[in-house]
């Protein structure tokens, strides 16, 4: 009422009368105004005072420039227009981080970044739970659609945004790889190849030596330290006050217990209990990368065997090739087993290589060995973080509505105090000029 209010004091300037009805039969509250078309004073017509000239409709525009500024005013949220506008229903969901069209943006951005081609994009799109249509001769020509997350229909790609067509995509794809390509040049000229060493921990002194090339803010910056050194280290300096990481929510009910719960769970201050606020992926949520190494692991684990249940048998299918057709027939009867195994092996090889084959060169099985040690070490080094993760995310969730509801409503009753103050000084100043 307050904001349905203000806006229409600043929209009509006392000129015109209006009626205003806040209703709240949506699940979004909103007014509904009327005004009178005659100005109360000089009797003429809103339209003949406001809507003159070739721009029919700038008196609107100037209504939505001013609701603009109240909403922020207010810290309420302004829609940015972007092209095609939204339906109340999807900017609902945008706001409870349960849109389609957002999962589905966030989603194949990061495809689109792994990809080397547009075919390499729609295989990838299938190994990360994305589902497609596409068909290019098509008026739609590409769909999307999450279904392993419970999207139950398919999202045209231009409906997601200019970037998601099939045209745009392929250009985001092949100008990555020219970055890429050209990043990598830079690289290796830059950096000569030397043997591959841990990184050692940045050891600091008393007195540090400036790293060569680094101006003095850059070097102290990258210390930690202030950007101007101490002149005298040895004068002593008064302790300074610890910032309360929870002191926008100290005055809630039971707030010690909560803060003391949440605490126990590795949440450590109110920021990052914000960052679960909402149902956008956390940046320590590594389910999708755990889920893609453990594949990547199983398939190598499985060629590996492969490769050595052949290797095993391997003497025995040579005796066998080598013999004449006359013999190879008995000679298969008494060693059926092994040679029964060899093919197996080999054909399976055959089959599942293919992905990990470089320049028409497929790996030696110590290459594969190398490759799977690796990928055990990215997953392992995960794994600790993911963890953390899902410990924290269990200690949030049974206080997230409680503690967003109360921010809110300390926020909704700092506004009122606001508008309460701006009102009286207005008032104020009528009075004096009266």
């Amino acid at each position: 009422m307050q904001i349905g209010e203000e806006l229409c004091d600043r929209f009509l300037k006392g000129s015109y009368q209006y009626v205003l009805a806040v209703h709240t039969d949506k699940n979004h509250l909103h007014c509904h105004i009327i005004f009178n078309n005659t100005n109360l004073y000089n009797g003429l017509s809103f339209t003949t005072e406001h809507n003159q000239g070739k721009i029919s409709e700038r008196s609107w525009a100037k209504l939505r420039e001013i609701s603009d500024e109240i909403c922020q005013e207010y810290g309420l949220s302004v829609i940015e227009p972007q092209g095609k506008g939204v339906s109340h229903f999807e900017r609902d969901m945008q706001i409870q981080g349960k849109s389609w069209k957002d999962k589905l943006r966030a989603k194949i951005a990061e495809v689109v970044f792994y990809s080397k081609s547009f075919n390499d994009f729609l295989q990838k799109c299938t190994e990360c739970g994305i589902e497609y249509v596409y068909k290019p001769n098509n008026k739609v020509k590409l769909k999307f659609r999450l279904k392993d997350e419970g999207q139950q229909k398919f999202t045209r790609a231009d409906t997601l945004g200019a970037d998601y067509t099939p045209e745009r995509i392929a250009e985001q794809i092949e100008q990555i790889q020219k970055a890429l390509a050209v990043t990598d040049k830079f690289v290796e000229k830059k950096a000569p190849e030397k043997p591959v060493t841990p990184p050692q921990p940045i050891i600091t002194t008393t007195e540090p030596t400036k790293s060569k090339g680094l101006t003095e803010e850059e070097f102290f910056a990258l210390l930690g330290e202030p950007t101007t050194p101490e002149t005298n280290p040895t004068e002593s300096k008064a302790p300074e006050k610890k910032e309360d990481v929870w002191a926008e929510i100290r005055g809630m009910r039971n707030a010690d217990t909560i803060i003391a719960d949440l605490e126990s769970g590795g949440i450590t201050s109110l920021r990052d209990l914000r960052s679960f606020f909402w149902n956008f992926k956390h940046d320590d949520d590594h389910t999708d990368e755990l889920s893609e190494l453990k594949t990547k692991i199983k398939a190598i684990d499985k060629l590996i065997k492969m490769m050595k249940q052949r290797s095993e048998h391997s003497a025995i299918y040579k005796q066998y090739k080598e013999c004449s057709a006359f013999r190879q027939k008995s000679f298969r009867k008494k060693n059926a087993d092994s040679i029964d195994s060899y093919e197996q092996a080999d054909q399976y090889i055959k089959e599942h290589i293919k992905p990990l084959v470089v320049d028409g060169k497929a790996p030696k099985r110590s290459e594969l060995e190398k490759m799977l040690t690796d990928l055990k070490m990215e997953y392992n080094a995960l794994v600790p973080e993911h963890n953390a993760f899902l410990k924290k995310k269990a200690a949030a969730i049974p206080y997230t509505k409680t503690v967003r509801t109360y921010l809110e409503n300390q926020k909704k009753q700092e506004r009122d105090r606001q508008y309460r103050e701006r009102k009286l000084t207005q008032q104020k100043k009528k009075d004096t000029l009266e």
